[in-house]
């Protein structure tokens, strides 16, 4: 019993830290907890994902080793679905700046996206918790789309244009979803698929579209910033709830501090001067933590 409590106190504390974006204090606690119980699969999963987060883009060669050792230690004794599937996520990811053959090794270890259990539930339940089901398989489905389209820019030297048409579609999807303006949660994404636009107009020299790109990244920030647990009223997701307890983030702040990073992008320096820019970064400074 006093093992279950001492990992339930490890996991309390670690959801705290992941509310409030500390990815230091994290790891700490989840190396505290791996020296303790080191055989133990939450634990494994715990201190592998802490990692990952404190870890910037490319994974340093040390704290890549760590997770790549801890993932396969995982896979090697857990028997629980979720547990494994969240291994071979993070493992795809740490490998694919560092060796593409072996993040794919990993990637056709996980499921079929025509057979995950979202799907079938939302095809088995019936009444009230099937409407839930279809909803929450729905907003997930979307969610990935956007990020699909926004990934998709990556991949290679897009022109302005289709990096632009990438991000408003992503933008696009999710407003017909929350159709009513509700947005929630995904107010972080439009505000940083605005941003991304924004960029792209910038290298073009467009101050029109470059500033109304930016204000309305601006608005959705601060709706972030401001969000508390609310229903989803929209028709195609009134079922869905957000709850803060639920979410965690990588980063100190709001998404209004991260608007105020971006800006100081060079790029952004020809409207620097202008009313509107400042009127942007009044705004965001106004609701920044």
């Amino acid at each position: 019993m006093k093992i279950e409590e001492s990992i339930a106190e490890y996991q309390r504390q670690s959801k705290i830290c992941q509310q409030n974006g500390d990815n230091e204090k994290n790891l700490a606690i989840w190396e505290a907890a791996y020296a303790e119980f080191p055989g133990d699969c939450r634990v494994i999963e715990g201190l592998m994902f802490a990692i990952n987060r404190d870890a910037v883009y490319p994974c340093p060669k040390e704290k890549a080793e760590r997770i790549i050792a801890l993932g396969e230690q995982l896979l090697e004794k857990s028997t629980d679905t979720r547990q494994r599937e969240n291994a071979i996520q993070c493992l795809c990811y740490t490998y694919d700046s560092i060796d593409k053959e072996k993040a794919l090794s990993y990637a056709e270890r996980s499921g079929s996206f025509h057979a995950t259990r979202e799907d079938l539930r939302s095809t088995i339940l019936d009444g009230e918790e099937g409407v839930l089901a279809c909803q929450s398989y729905l907003e997930s489905l979307i969610h990935t789309a956007a990020m699909t389209a926004s990934a998709m820019t990556s991949k290679l030297p897009f022109s302005h244009e289709e990096t632009i048409e990438a991000y408003r579609f992503a933008i696009d999807i999710l407003l017909r979803l929350y159709s009513d303006g509700n947005v929630g949660f995904y107010a972080f994404d439009i505000s940083y698929y605005y941003c991304r636009i924004a960029l792209q107009y910038a290298e073009t020299n467009d101050m029109e579209q470059t500033l109304s790109a930016l204000l309305k990244s601006v608005k959705y920030a601060k709706y972030d910033a401001a969000l508390t647990d609310m229903d989803y009223t929209a028709p195609m997701v009134n079922r869905l709830k957000h709850r803060k307890s639920n979410t965690s983030k990588n980063y100190r702040g709001n998404s209004c501090n991260l608007r105020l990073k971006a800006l100081e992008d060079g790029r952004f320096d020809f409207v620097r001067g202008e009313e509107k820019f400042r009127e942007v970064v009044s705004e965001l400074e106004k609701y920044a933590e």
